[in-house]
């Protein structure tokens, strides 16, 4: 259940990432028309980076908050 929350998070803060970064790149592209594509194109790969730590923090506040305990080895069982 903890992955599926972890993997619902990341395809939300994803989603936000990249509607963020086309706003950003349409702002580029009204200033330097010339560097917009390019723009567009890092902050599109960026997002998929910067999406994973925020959504693992994002993901075990909720788990936490739900009174889970998060699993935290490669083995499934709760940490000690």
């Amino acid at each position: 259940m903890q992955a599926l929350t972890l993997m619902s998070v990341y395809v939300v803060t994803l989603i936000s990432l990249q509607v963020v970064g086309f706003l950003i790149s349409r702002m580029v592209d009204l200033q330097y028309p010339a560097i917009s594509v390019m723009a567009f194109l890092v902050l599109f790969l960026a997002a998929f980076g910067i999406a994973w730590p925020i959504s693992v923090a994002i993901a075990e506040w909720l788990i936490r908050r739900s009174g889970g305990v998060v699993e935290t080895n490669q083995s499934g069982r709760a940490a000690t």
